[in-house]
């Protein structure tokens, strides 16, 4: 229902409209909690039309829905969709005054869970009350699996944003190898896109470390970020890989690294180490560079490294063991970051509401596959359940159409 109030405006004609958002009516409880959170943010924001709201959407959610749908979500008894509920928090955050937007979606984030799980524990609850449902059913890999996630759904098991961290670092000029040019956009492109509004990761607690001044200062960045983070640890590294031709092991090239002297690069296994030494629950290594098949395997072997024997551990590398990656001239990104930063901005025709690891990893390979790109290889800890870990929104997700 909305309800439209005549004011008279000074040296205005008559007709003047202001559009008031009725709250519909709910019985005490989660949903109804949630239901006053939405109305008492759109007051703190100023009270914009569903109009102005349904145009803000349009950098967020792709298609951007309409106005109509807006409208819905305010005046509907239905448990909002999810994804639609975050991004009009997220809009309505950021021209509300002393509030934080990182805050305020993480408390949405609560509310619509509780409002979820009461639906689900209600006996008189009818379809109309849940959240609506995509069109279709999901094809490709995993088409076996509900578009919608279920009770309980992967997104109450995403990263809990406070207590997570996230680096991405690496090299694009070298003084004595193959300058990667494309290196310093793939990591900002990256960052954007896993710290952003549809990403798991905040902003003020990721860091971009590009051409560091020295492997003590990697080592400092990355411990930091391993001791913070509580719940999820991402480190993501791009440039070149280098393999020490007397252990085998794979080292990171530094801005100053000379391929015949081992000891100007990074060892791998100070990163591993910082990893393990970690408490964060999931930890995620993601290595764009030669060789990257090292970190997860030694000498081409299936034996795993100790990195692989925790359990919440997983490693992402962008080629195999012997493999040199790509990073084409004239392209923006690395070959390997620039298939990922398509899928985190464009999603998954399809596919689920959320891109976990395995997903990501799927679909990673079957495009670098069709391209003949060195294929991506995933390796986890013994046990581990990382590979369902949602890092991002879906942005293919479609909930229902708008027109």
């Amino acid at each position: 229902m909305l309800v439209l109030r005549i004011t008279n405006v000074e040296g205005a004609a008559m007709g003047a409209v202001r559009r008031h958002l009725a709250r519909p009516e709910l019985p005490q409880g989660a949903r109804k909690d949630l239901s006053d959170a939405l109305h008492n943010l759109l007051r703190h924001a100023g009270r914009p039309s569903t109009r102005d709201i349904a145009a803000a959407l349009k950098d967020l959610l792709h298609p951007p829905p309409s106005h109509t749908r807006v409208h819905d979500l305010f005046t509907h008894p239905r448990v909002p969709d999810w994804q639609l509920t975050m991004c009009v928090v997220q809009v309505l955050a950021g021209r509300a005054r002393g509030l934080d937007e990182s805050d305020e979606c993480d408390r949405f984030d609560q509310l619509w869970a509780l409002a979820d799980e009461e639906l689900v524990l209600d006996p008189l609850a009818t379809e109309s009350d849940r959240p609506t449902q995509t069109q279709g059913a999901p094809s490709g890999p995993g088409a076996s699996e509900p578009a919608t996630p279920p009770r309980g759904s992967a997104r109450h098991f995403m990263p809990k944003s406070d207590k997570s961290r996230a680096v991405f670092f690496g090299v694009g000029n070298y003084a004595h190898l193959v300058p990667l040019p494309s290196v310093p956009a793939s990591l900002g492109a990256l960052a954007d896109s896993l710290a952003g509004p549809t990403g798991a990761f905040r902003p003020e607690h990721s860091t971009v470390l590009i051409d560091p001044s020295s492997g003590t200062n990697v080592l400092d960045v990355v411990q930091e970020a391993s001791d913070e983070a509580e719940d999820t640890l991402l480190l993501y590294f791009s440039g070149h890989g280098l393999v020490d031709r007397h252990s085998g092991d794979l080292s990171l090239a530094l801005p100053d690294t000379r391929s015949e002297a081992a000891y100007t690069a990074l060892q791998y296994n100070w990163i591993r180490r910082a990893v393990l030494e970690s408490n964060a629950r999931r930890k995620v290594v993601i290595l764009d560079c030669c060789y990257s098949g090292r970190a997860a395997a030694v000498m081409g072997s299936v034996e795993p490294l100790p990195l692989m024997d925790i359990e919440g551990t997983i490693l992402i590398a962008a080629t195999t063991s012997s493999q040199a990656a790509l990073a084409p001239a004239g392209q923006p990104y690395t070959a390997f970051a620039g298939e990922l930063i398509d899928i985190l901005r464009h999603g998954v025709a399809d596919g689920p509401q959320f891109l976990d690891l395995d997903l990501i990893v799927r679909e990673l390979r079957a495009r670098t596959a069709a391209k003949a790109l060195p294929i991506p290889q995933m390796q986890q800890g013994r046990g581990s359940t990382v590979g369902q870990l949602p890092l991002a929104i879906n942005p293919a997700y479609l909930r229902e159409p708008d027109q």
